[in-house]
């Protein structure tokens, strides 16, 4: 049971919604965080109790830092397909999705106050690649480095593509479903332990799966 003088961590997820944000979701709520999915539509995730839930838009820095201002960390499931595109103006509609809600977290936490940030992803902006057009990757990559946050770049597990939901996490799973369960309970555990004690400080890192 927490201690009722011990304050509550409060979280901020974005891209709560599939496997991977689920997981995460009912990871936090285990450990009594105050975990708030931040949506651009609230109807995307199912009301449940103990979880909070606002508005916000991923690709616009004052939104974010609307959604953000007050909590201990935010976690961006960038990866997820569940997010909106976000703006796009040009064919890469990949590379322009991420350099869009990297830059508005950037500034967006800045603004709020909020130093913690996680963004699990599966990072090809990092790598050369001709997804991503290297002046703006390169750009992108030295704004995090120049900034103030204490970041962490997670990549994304296999299983984050999973058909599952929230309450795949929450009871016994079907029994083809067990697997991919597990290994993302072991995810959302690895990455808030990381989350909290900050073990790799501005670095990329990839949770092992012990499974």
């Amino acid at each position: 049971m927490k201690n009722l003088e011990t304050p509550a961590v409060k979280l901020a997820i974005y891209g709560a919604q599939g496997a991977l944000g689920s997981a995460l979701l009912v990871e936090a709520l285990h450990r009594q965080y105050e975990a708030t999915a931040v949506l651009s539509d609230l109807n995307s995730v199912t009301a449940r109790p103990g979880i909070r839930a606002k508005t916000g838009n991923l690709f616009d820095a004052l939104s974010v830092s609307q959604s953000v201002v007050g909590k201990d960390a935010v976690v961006c499931v960038l990866s997820s397909t569940r997010l909106p595109a976000g703006p796009v103006d040009s064919g890469d509609r990949a590379f322009h999705k991420v350099f869009s809600a990297v830059s508005a977290l950037i500034d967006g936490l800045s603004i709020a106050g909020v130093k913690r940030l996680m963004v699990i992803d599966r990072l090809l902006w990092l790598e050369q690649s001709p997804d991503s057009p290297a002046p703006a990757a390169e750009y992108l990559q030295q704004r995090l480095l120049r900034s103030d946050l204490q970041w962490t770049l997670v990549e994304t597990p296999p299983e984050a593509d999973e058909p599952l939901e929230f309450d795949d996490f929450v009871h016994a799973p079907e029994s083809n479903k067990a697997k991919p369960v597990e290994h993302l309970r072991r995810f959302a555990a690895g990455a808030l332990d990381e989350l909290m004690l900050g073990l790799h400080l501005r670095q990329r890192v990839r949770i092992a799966d012990w499974v």
